[in-house]
């Protein structure tokens, strides 16, 4: 992971800068070029881990190896010291400062895209940035951070289940609410239709004869709330779903039919429509689809 990513950076930067630099850049502890001349050493001064994305651990899919497999993210330091041969010549020292900054500063290099070669690399970086060029003596003549993800190389991905049946599922929207009567307090139960652009659904699997086939849209979950969130105070029904907070209406053709008795003073309500899958113990409701104001009178 780190050494790897140490050697790279060094190959990249000794191709890249000028002579007497050019190829004369070495891993810290390394040994050192042939003959005399000046050398520029690198090496990881720290790292400190990432928030994930969206706080997701996920395995990643990275270069190498074509399944997932989980990696480290991490904040990498690395520090650059120029040597010059004889040591201490200041000017040799501020020359090879300013060859690694323009360097540094070339855009592959920035990108990181430079740093990327065929094969199982231990990582895969996001960018290099310029931290801070020293100023004390025991500071590295030039200090980059790097952010990406790193593992060990030669760790083989792991496969994930294959999916073997899946359901798509399309409604258009928007969506049309069509009332049967007006909403009185006290009122009897009123015919309501739910109307959608248009419905779909396909059916497809895996395997010999796996072709898409088209199959019905299935249901859509109705929730009644107040204007603070909580369950309204009116009563939805269908044929499918007895009276309560939600109930799931079955959508044929392009719209679901249910009823909406209203309660026994004037309210202003909100009816909202929700994706639904599975029945039973597997039903489970999903994303917002549309949501309608029903208003009582006295």
């Amino acid at each position: 992971m780190l050494t790897e990513l140490e050697s790279r950076l060094a190959d990249v930067l000794g191709a890249a800068l000028p002579a007497p630099f050019g190829g004369r850049v070495r891993r810290r502890g390394a040994a050192g070029p042939a003959g005399a001349g000046p050398v520029v050493r690198l090496g990881v001064q720290g790292y400190r881990p990432l928030e994930p994305d969206v706080f997701s651990t996920r395995p990643e899919v990275g270069a190498g190896a074509p399944t997932l497999r989980r990696v480290v993210r991490l904040h990498v330091t690395i520090g650059l010291d120029v040597t010059t041969d004889p040591p201490g010549d200041r000017l040799g020292e501020l020359a090879g400062t300013d060859a690694l900054l323009f360097a540094l500063q070339e855009p592959a290099v920035r990108s990181a895209s430079a740093l990327v070669a065929p094969g199982d690399q231990g990582f895969r970086l996001d960018g290099i940035e310029l931290l801070e060029v020293g100023t004390q003596d025991d500071d590295p003549d030039v200090l980059v951070g790097a952010e990406g993800w790193f593992w060990p190389v030669g760790v083989p991905g792991q496969d994930g289940r294959a999916i073997a049946h899946a359901l798509v599922r399309e409604v258009r929207l928007p969506m049309r609410l069509t009332l049967g009567g007006a909403l009185v307090a006290g009122g009897a139960a009123v015919a309501c239709d739910l109307t959608f652009g248009a419905t779909g659904a396909l059916d497809v699997a895996d395997g010999p004869g796996g072709t898409p086939t088209t199959a019905p849209f299935g249901a859509v979950a109705l929730r009644l709330l107040d204007d603070g969130g909580g369950p309204g105070a009116g009563v939805l029904d269908t044929a499918a779903s007895p009276p309560g907070t939600t109930v799931v209406a079955t959508v044929e053709a392009d719209g679901a039919a249910f009823t909406y008795t209203p309660p026994a003073a004037a309210a202003r309500e909100h009816l909202v429509v929700l994706a639904q899958a599975g029945t039973g113990a597997d039903a489970r409701t999903g994303m917002e689809l549309a949501r309608f104001d029903l208003v009582v009178t006295p």
